[in-house]
């Protein structure tokens, strides 16, 4: 199902942060499980998209989310999925920035909004469960490990189906 011949599009951002991610897991009796952890606070900043076709596209975002930040990855949308596109976002910031609102007018985008406070709406929220899942109980010590493990993952992620989440 299209939009009026448009591709729909949801987006969303995440961090990974320099941390262990606990899980529950199976230990020997009378063992005293140890994780390693890390203090550091440094982090991989993610910008995703699916689309109604299962398609995903997810992005390295370098400093800060922005208002133009989000510009660029739109445009980078549109040349990965063609320009007719119905982009449906949360209410974060620079998503409702005025600068983005006006290049995806400008570039013949139509900017669909998620309810307030209602991130189980969003269907990227499943990959980013998927990322931490294989997280689960390790350790990345630097950047390049992280985004080593992410350059990895990222192409595997299973891509939810848009609909039940949406409709």
């Amino acid at each position: 199902m299209k939009a009026k011949g448009r591709r729909i599009v949801v987006i969303d951002q995440h961090t990974q942060v320099i941390k262990t991610t606990q899980k529950r897991a199976w230990f020997p009796v009378n063992s005293r499980p140890r994780l390693p952890v890390s203090g550091g606070r440094a982090s991989v900043n993610l910008l995703g998209a699916v689309t109604d076709d299962g398609d995903h596209f997810i992005s390295f975002v370098d400093g800060s989310f922005t208002g133009k930040v989000a510009a660029h990855f739109l445009r980078a949308l549109q040349e990965e999925f063609g320009e007719k596109l119905v982009i449906v976002l949360d209410n974060a910031p620079y998503f409702i920035a005025k600068y983005l609102k006006k290049q995806a007018a400008k570039a013949g985008l139509l900017l669909e909004y998620l309810p307030p406070y209602a991130p189980e709406m969003n269907p990227l929220e499943q990959c980013w469960r998927q990322l931490n899942e294989g997280r689960a109980n390790k350790l990345y010590r630097t950047l390049p490990e992280l985004k080593a493990y992410l350059t990895s993952t990222l192409p595997t992620l299973s891509s939810p189906r848009i609909y039940e989440y949406l409709c």
